[in-house]
């Protein structure tokens, strides 16, 4: 799901920033990118899901 998610925010910063939305899609990466350590720090939490 998180995955999923990820994929998602990706494709809309990507759409904004081809539409010439350049100030939405500037912000968009820069979550995407600290979204990673939380990912990174949840996944352990349940083994058993993998």
């Amino acid at each position: 799901m998180l995955v999923i998610g990820r994929l998602r925010a990706l494709t809309v910063t990507v759409n904004e920033w081809m539409k010439g939305n350049t100030a939405t899609a500037c912000g968009r990466p820069g979550l995407l990118v600290l979204s990673f350590p939380v990912v990174i720090a949840l996944w352990p939490l349940d083994p058993k899901d993998r």
